[in-house]
């Protein structure tokens, strides 16, 4: 897989600069995931996830994402009308809601640009009125490798960045330097800006976002990272300083890396952990452009 950072800086040209189907995550060999497992000392699982439920944050007042509901279908009582069941009894329920919002992992077919997908696939030929048939969620594979945490709120020791907030590369090296680390093959670096400890004030949590720049987002997949996570709504600031050059096009369209979201860092603050065995399962949904995915770090 090439590493190469591709087209100059603020260019698109040439489009992806890598066509393997598995993106950035054909990394993740067996010899990687065996080498994470070897991390695990004490066992304990740190719980990454957010809490889904219709009062979460959802976006900033547009109806790009919709509500997130949990219906119900049927209830205890009738479910069980007309049958002898001996005492036992049921209930049923409809979950509704866009997977871009709560914790949640993107597909390459998240992201399009001048029409196209990561893989060469059109949006005219390949997105349907039931899904899409190219580069979503049902082809991605279950991610077990090692994550490397990486808290810039810590290091600048504060609660969390400031909304609109930039992390430049030389922070992002100056954070790795500062733990003796390197990024290695396969690697899934997750980015603590402490905004998840907004998620409980959807509204303060959703009016905007620090986040990574994209040339430190291309230095990370250039050492060999896998999977790129943060603790906000889209990994990058929002709303995005320059659609001209932007990290989704960079990561999902241009190198095949998928982009993990609202991820809750929080408990893991307090283990000091910079390193530890990352599990992440997506749903095999086909057709979706992302997934609802319950990450853990196991210590």
């Amino acid at each position: 897989m090439s590493t190469t950072s591709g087209a100059p800086a603020g260019q698109y040209e040439g489009g992806p600069i890598d066509n393997h189907p598995e993106g950035a995550l054909a990394r993740l060999t067996p010899a990687v995931t065996l080498h994470a497992l070897g991390l695990v000392r004490t066992g304990e699982v740190v719980d990454l996830g957010s809490t889904l439920s219709r009062d979460m944050p959802r976006g900033r007042g547009d109806d790009t994402f919709a509500p997130f509901q949990v219906l119900r279908h049927r209830t205890s009582r009738d479910i069980v009308r007309g049958e002898e069941m001996a005492g036992a009894s049921f209930s049923t329920e409809l979950v509704m809601g866009t997977p871009h919002v709560g914790t949640h992992l993107d597909a390459f077919c998240h992201v399009q640009y001048d029409g196209r997908v990561y893989g060469g696939a059109t949006a005219g030929d390949a997105e349907g009125d039931f899904g899409w048939r190219a580069q979503a969620m049902e082809g991605i594979k279950p991610i077990l490798t090692r994550g490397v945490l990486l808290d810039i709120a810590g290091d600048r020791g504060v609660e969390r960045l400031p909304d609109f907030d930039e992390i430049p590369l030389a922070e992002v090296q100056a954070a790795l330097t500062r733990r003796g680390l390197t990024v290695e093959p396969g690697d899934a670096v997750l980015i603590r800006t402490g905004k998840m400890r907004q998620y409980d004030d959807p509204a303060t949590f959703v009016a905007g976002q620090p986040g990574l720049g994209v040339d430190a987002a291309i230095w990370l997949y250039d050492q060999g990272m896998s999977v790129l996570g943060a603790d906000n709504t889209s990994v990058e600031p929002q709303p995005v300083p320059d659609w001209r050059r932007n990290l989704h096009v960079e990561m999902l369209y241009r190198r095949g890396v998928h982009l993990l979201e609202w991820v809750n860092l929080e408990p893991l603050v307090p283990t000091g952990a910079t390193t530890f065995l990352f599990a992440c399962l997506p749903l095999k949904i086909r057709g979706a452009t992302g997934s609802w995915v319950r990450p853990v770090a196991v210590l």
